[in-house]
């Protein structure tokens, strides 16, 4: 289906700013006037002239400036607020565009923003991105342990400062997206640890081993967690022979709770 939104702003219940004015401030900001914008525009002077008055009266402060200079109209520029008009406007489009192309992936969870803006705008280093909710938020001197569950029930601890929780504005039940970087990540075999050095409060998540790509130095690990989730870990070949496993194999993948970054939308 080959859908388009026209985004359209109404203040006072009269038209603000639609694509057709846009495109004229566009053109006004690149010409210098309203006459040479209204006709790159593909719009009379008549219907500019027009639109500009109302848009500088409905706005909070004047969208564009004009100087007299006879026939057809002088010099005009935007404003720094008509700037901002258009900087938004475009910010606005692109989340139109990241919610219809939600609307046309079924695999996208519409449960949420930071579903839908995560999937198709968040970009970041992190190959393990998981979408979760808090569950408790203990204190621990200077730091909270962040209890999280994961779609499917599994938990999920992250250690951040009290300040991080305050800026994120963390409370419980709160959705969060929760990042490990795949280096950080640990492989052992489900029945047994292979680490001499066992840290009670690291993390452990339970799976499949569903694919190997082996490197020179680094080999990649995906795994398939119980709860349907897709999880990687980087590991020297030095780590991936002690390891000795195979695609379908059962594991369990090991993290520590200060090596889980947490991102919000506020």
């Amino acid at each position: 289906m080959d859908l388009k939104l026209l985004l359209s702003l109404h203040s006072q219940n009269t038209l603000f700013i639609n694509p057709r004015r846009i495109r004229l401030l566009e053109q006004i900001r690149e010409q210098g006037s309203i006459s040479r914008g209204a006709k790159t525009a593909g719009i009379s002077y008549k219907s500019a002239w027009d639109a500009i008055k109302d848009i500088n009266a409905l706005a909070d402060s004047p969208v564009v400036v004009s100087e007299t200079g006879g026939k057809g109209g002088g010099g005009a520029l935007l404003t720094p607020y008509g700037d901002r008009l258009l900087k938004i406007y475009g910010l606005l489009n692109q989340i139109e565009c990241m919610a219809v192309d939600a609307l046309q992936d079924e695999t996208t969870s519409l449960d949420s923003l930071l579903s839908v803006v995560a999937r198709f705008s968040l970009q970041t280093s992190a190959r393990n991105q998981f979408f979760a909710h808090v569950v408790s938020l203990d204190p621990s001197d200077l730091s909270r342990k962040v209890c999280l569950t994961l779609q499917g029930g599994a938990q999920l601890y992250a250690d951040i400062t009290e300040r991080s929780c305050q800026r994120l504005g963390l409370v419980v039940g709160k959705e969060v997206l929760a990042l490990i970087k795949a280096p950080w990540v640990m492989l052992e075999p489900e029945e047994g640890l292979l680490s001499t050095e066992l840290n009670n409060d690291d993390n452990r998540l339970t799976g499949r081993i569903s694919e190997i790509v082996p490197g020179d130095e680094f080999d990649e690990y995906h795994l398939r967690l119980d709860q349907g989730e897709s999880l990687c870990a980087l590991l020297s070949k030095t780590q991936s022979q002690q390891l000795n496993m195979q695609i379908g194999d059962r594991a369990q993948a090991r993290f520590a709770p200060s090596q889980v970054i947490l991102a919000t939308l506020g």
